[in-house]
């Protein structure tokens, strides 16, 4: 009995002596030397895991091109979702505004323009006539950042109206030119957008810019003063005056002049002199107001270039330049849009509003 104890100790001290060795020349921890008690597969399954094998990236060819790396959009990663015909709709309109808007410099203030023509290297600006009072000396701050010194165009004046056209100089030929649409054809309930750069920089997005989209909430029989005769639900922020309000299909419709709430004065007054119903007028203090565009092009009709192409088209041939494309022109097609519920509910506080009747 005492021979078959002294084997086995001497068997268990051995193993001992061995895995010590084992553990001082594979550099093992304490920890790790546990960790190694744990189960283990069987012997027959340790190379049975059908993993796929793995290449080095040195065996790949020298000469093949790297596979391009998908930008991280960072914007609560919309990208990689379906976007609907209203999300592309309103992304186009976005790009649309940004490209034919300008920040309009007049002193130490500033408001917004629209570039509606280009004549070789001077492009025309449609703004506000108040965002030029401020100061004598004018700058335009285009899509690309650059500025440029402006001078104030006068061979058109602007009885009664609220606007005003400046010029600048560019060797730059790319600036987008915005198309004038028909501003007659909306109707209130239809959506529209509008943009500019806000005087206040927590109101806008890092570039200092603001897209909206709203709907027309009033269009009065009579103008108010100024011409002003849209109204509409979109935010609209001081510094935005002279920016565009775009249909459906990018058209100029307007011309941002007013905010809605004003701090001061009582600008609800029509042209004639007389005042709204307070129906109709609380409607009007809760909307942004623009100028339409047909109010421009009638003290300013040489600014409407109608481009009726009759000649065929031949597809074979490259397209035409988008300058050419571009350039300013009046649309009398009438855009259709579907009627939802926020639009009928707009139409029935307009009709209200004229009835001089409480919604």
């Amino acid at each position: 009995m005492k021979w078959v104890s002294l084997v086995f100790f001497s068997c268990s001290a051995g193993v001992l002596i061995g895995t010590a060795i084992q553990v001082h020349s594979r550099g093992f921890s304490a920890t790790e030397l546990v960790r190694t008690d744990l189960a283990q597969p069987p012997p027959g399954l340790m190379f049975q895991l059908n993993k796929p094998s793995v290449k080095s990236p040195t065996a790949q060819p020298l000469n093949s091109p790297a596979k391009p790396i998908k930008p991280f959009s960072g914007k609560n990663q919309k990208q990689s979702l379906p976007q609907t015909a209203e999300d592309l709709a309103e992304k186009a309109m976005f790009q649309k505004a940004r490209s034919i808007t300008v920040k309009v410099l007049s002193g130490d203030n500033w408001g917004s323009g629209i570039i509606i023509q280009r004549q070789e290297q001077v492009y025309t600006v449609i703004t506000n006539d108040h965002v030029l009072q401020s100061g004598e000396a004018y700058r335009i701050q285009t899509p690309d950042g650059k500025i440029h010194v402006a001078t104030r165009y006068l061979a058109t004046q602007f009885v009664g109206k609220d606007l005003a056209l400046l010029q600048f100089g560019s060797a730059k030929s790319d600036y987008k030119i915005g198309v004038l649409g028909n501003s007659s054809t909306l109707k209130e309930g239809d959506k529209v957008y509008a943009a500019g750069f806000p005087s206040e920089p927590q109101k806008s997005d890092s570039a200092g810019w603001k897209f909206t989209d709203g709907r027309v909430s009033l269009i009065p029989e009579k103008s108010l003063e100024d011409g002003y005769q849209l109204g509409y639900d979109n935010q609209i922020e001081k510094g935005m005056s002279g920016g565009p309000v775009l249909n459906l299909v990018g058209e100029v419709v307007a011309v941002n002049g007013m905010h809605a709430y004003p701090l001061w004065g009582d600008p609800y007054l029509f042209q004639d002199g007389s005042k709204p119903c307070e129906p109709m007028r609380e409607l009007m203090v809760r909307s942004s107001w623009g100028i339409p565009i047909e109010k421009f092009l009638q003290s300013a009709p040489q600014f409407s270039t109608k481009m009726a192409d009759k000649t065929p088209k031949d597809f074979s041939l490259k397209p035409p330049s988008p300058l050419l494309v571009q350039q300013p022109r009046t649309s009398n097609s009438k855009v259709f849009q579907p009627v939802g519920e926020a639009a009928k509910l707009m139409q029935k506080q307009a009709a209200a509003a004229k009835s001089c009747t409480q919604f």
